[in-house]
């Protein structure tokens, strides 16, 4: 596994990495990893949501998600925890709303036993480049900026664009130009048209039973 594309900060941090996860695959996994092995990472938490607002509905339910989520979160790593608070309001939620409430939170997500586990850690909020440069379109979105600091995933070489009108500050950037074939959209797709296994292989094993009883294999 590749660190070095997570560069080094003198500052500790907690990672929030939200998203519709539908299914998660073999990319989130290793974003998850690259945080986990940092660091000055101190705690990545796992914000699945109900629904995206800019999305249509998921494949997969809200709990069947969440469910698959709690398995990336135990075999990501010990750093790695999970919030259902998206999922328990029962409708799509905006990320500024969601950040507001974990900062409310965040001392329940630290071990108190731990060293550098203050809460006074930033926040920074885990994204993938076609997002962030979208971000004006978010609600509150120069309200986000002030409260997070961003991790932007690209897939691809080219240089990563900043959203219009905002001044969001980039923490650091994680490369995943070797993960490009995997997306929740291809996996979809391919479940979709009965390539099971082709799915399967963008998929960790450990969530293999829920793609199984969701298409009743």
């Amino acid at each position: 596994m590749d660190t070095s594309n997570l560069k080094q900060d003198s500052t500790y941090f907690i990672a929030i990495y939200g998203g519709s996860f539908d299914p998660p695959h073999l990319a989130h996994l290793e974003i998850l990893k690259i945080l986990n092995n940092n660091p000055f990472c101190i705690r990545t938490i796992l914000l699945p949501n109900y629904q995206n607002p800019l999305k249509s509905k998921s494949l997969f339910s809200p709990n069947e998600r969440l469910k698959m989520c709690e398995i990336l979160a135990q075999i990501s790593g010990d750093k790695t925890t999970i919030s259902d608070y998206e999922i328990r309001q029962n409708r799509p939620i905006h990320t500024i709303t969601s950040i507001r409430t974990l900062q409310k939170q965040i001392s329940s997500f630290l071990d108190s036993n731990q060293p550098n586990s203050s809460p006074q850690a930033k926040l920074c909020f885990v994204l993938g480049s076609d997002s962030f440069e979208t971000l004006h379109l978010w609600k509150n979105s120069q309200s986000l900026c002030e409260l997070v600091e961003f991790i932007v995933v690209k897939r691809e070489t080219s240089t990563i664009t900043h959203p219009q009108n905002l001044t969001p500050k980039m923490r650091t950037s994680i490369n995943l130009s070797h993960f490009n074939a995997i997306s929740s959209s291809k996996v979809r797709e391919l479940l979709h048209k009965g390539e099971i296994n082709k799915a399967l292989k963008m998929l960790p094993q450990e969530i293999f039973p829920f793609i199984h009883a969701h298409f009743k294999l």
